[in-house]
């Protein structure tokens, strides 16, 4: 057997030389065939190839005709099978010869007077223009457009959305962003910034009656429960965390954790062996086969093999009994299936909802614009205790304009940042000018 030959394929020259290419050129080949002879005789009706003769007489070679083109000139003559291009339309002038039919007798001027044919002429195109205008005004609808929508896109003094939604109504958006260059004042497109985009959340909320210096007992027990429920949760939050990360290890001492860790490091250095470890096998050097060769003593007899093959049958039998009665069960279980089939769908329904409920706070809540993320500070409270009866003795709580810049934050107009205690300042790195002319006293001033 031949063994194929590699050749190198960096180039397209290479490719050609190596590549067999006997499948192309048959094909081609049969192609032009086609062209020269026509289509295959398998393709072709018995009419197109024979023909019944009913004459018995020969008949006589016609002449050729003088008009018939010359067989010199059939090499100039195409032979592909595509079919020529169509000629151009020409446009024709008309003569000036012709009498005009643009003259309509059975108008006539109002006045009987002389009038000259060129007047007449005039007078007769204006009748006629009127006359159009009157038939128009008369079958004339509400569809009916007088503007040219390409040449004026705007009229003056006409607005911006009374344009689009009359003139441009059809135009999608996509083709009036194309177009912003030429036409600037149709397009809507604004360049924006995902951290830009400002959520739906209130700028200011109006503060609880129960943080007035004299509240309700009914608005200010309130108050406190909505502080206690969001304490709860997140003490709730924390507990979650705290299983699902801490208590799912092991906690172990110091001691105990650097003894595991020197026993690691340990392991397998002489002198740090236990003595208790006993080797169960010593003679690893002999070879022993997993499965050793069979002798003539050990052979299995016609009787063994006569068992295997009745208790391989007998547990196939015991298999397919088994999917029988497991058929008929699946039928007895339907209802219970009708049964989860609905409790499928009560929780895909749940699961939709809580999407929808999660799509929902998202237009509210704010985005992360920074590496920071924005935490809402908790509302202000005073206990029953130390609520007071008048204005002198409350003390101040809260803080407006921090209220303010916690709102821009929200709406995400501002990024979240850390406070910062120290001020990191650059050292100043300071060298020679090797063009300045160091003295011997200047380093004696300077101890250098």
């Amino acid at each position: 057997m031949k063994t194929k030959k590699k050749g190198g394929r960096r180039l397209k020259r290479d490719w050609r030389r190596k590549i067999d290419v006997t499948d192309v050129d048959t094909y081609l080949d049969g192609k032009r065939l086609e062209e020269r002879i026509g289509d295959p005789f398998s393709e072709k009706k018995d009419e197109d190839l024979f023909h019944i003769d009913t004459g018995g007489k020969k008949q006589k070679p016609k002449k050729k005709s003088l008009n018939a083109p010359l067989k010199c000139l059939s090499s100039l003559q195409s032979t592909s099978a595509i079919t020529p291009l169509a000629k151009r339309s020409v446009k024709k002038y008309k003569k000036n010869n012709k009498k005009d039919d643009d003259f309509d007798k059975n108008i006539k001027p109002l006045k009987k007077t002389i009038v000259k044919k060129k007047e007449a002429k005039e007078l007769n195109k204006m009748l006629k223009a009127k006359v159009k205008t009157l038939q128009l005004k008369e079958n004339s609808t509400k569809d009916l457009f007088d503007k040219d929508l390409w040449t004026s896109y705007r009229e003056p003094g006409q607005r911006k959305d009374k344009l689009i939604k009359n003139v441009i109504k059809w135009l999608p958006s996509e083709v009036l962003n194309h177009n912003a260059k030429v036409l600037p004042k149709l397009s809507d497109k604004k360049m924006s910034h995902p951290s830009q985009s400002t959520c739906k959340a209130e700028d200011m909320k109006c503060p609880h009656p129960g943080l007035s210096y004299n509240p309700t007992i009914e608005d200010h027990v309130s108050l406190l429960a909505n502080i206690a429920e969001k304490e709860t949760e997140l003490i709730k939050h924390e507990a979650h965390m705290n299983r699902v990360t801490q208590n799912l290890f092991k906690q172990v001492s110091k001691e105990k954790h650097e003894q595991i860790i020197i026993e690691e490091l340990t392991e397998g250095l002489p002198g740090f062996t236990d003595d208790t470890v006993t080797e169960g096998n010593e003679d690893t050097s002999e070879f022993k086969a997993i499965n050793p060769p069979t002798t003539r003593d050990n052979q299995k007899t016609i009787k063994k093999r006569k068992i295997q093959r009745r208790l391989r049958h007998e547990e196939r039998q015991r298999m397919n009994t088994k999917i029988e009665k497991k058929k008929i069960s699946d039928l007895y279980r339907l209802r219970y299936i009708r049964e989860e089939l609905d409790e499928l769908e009560n929780t895909t329904n749940k699961k939709k909802l809580k999407r929808l409920q999660k799509r929902q706070l998202n237009n509210i809540s704010t985005r992360r614009l920074g590496t920071n993320k924005f935490t809402e500070s908790l509302d202000a409270f005073t206990l029953p205790k130390d609520l007071k009866g008048t204005l002198r003795e409350t003390e101040p709580q809260g803080n407006i304009f921090k209220d303010c810049f916690e709102s821009l934050q929200k709406r995400n107009i501002l990024s979240v940042g850390k406070k910062q205690l120290k001020i990191h300042k650059k050292k100043i790195q300071a060298f020679m000018d090797p063009a300045f002319k160091v003295t011997p006293d200047m380093l004696a001033k300077y101890n250098v």
